[in-house]
């Protein structure tokens, strides 16, 4: 069962997982047949992203940037589905009684 609509544009993508993208793409090449460790894997790579400087940072900022933009002119473009309109909570009955009697 999909939950929500499957039409919907795919969320923007921060700089850290294009980061993290990029990490995943150089442990495949390094390692093609190993299975990796996600709990170990995520933790060296969130290690190299703190020691990373602003410069080598950019590109990741700037990658997510475009992303945030293509995201947003999707989102002006996409029309939600009957039905699937944003549903908060649902209203009071204001015959209902206040308490137990």
């Amino acid at each position: 069962m999909v939950k929500g609509d499957v039409n919907k544009p795919k969320g923007k993508t921060s700089a850290y997982a294009f980061f993290v993208q990029t990490c995943r793409e150089e442990q495949k090449i390094k390692q093609p047949d190993q299975s990796v460790n996600f709990a170990e894997f995520s933790k060296q790579c969130s290690e190299r992203w703190r020691a990373s400087t602003a410069n080598d940072k950019r590109r990741f900022e700037d990658m997510a940037k475009n992303d945030k933009v293509r995201y947003e002119r999707d989102m002006r473009v996409y029309v939600p589905p009957k039905g699937m309109a944003k549903s908060g909570r649902k209203k009071k009955d204001p015959n209902a009684p206040k308490r137990p009697p």
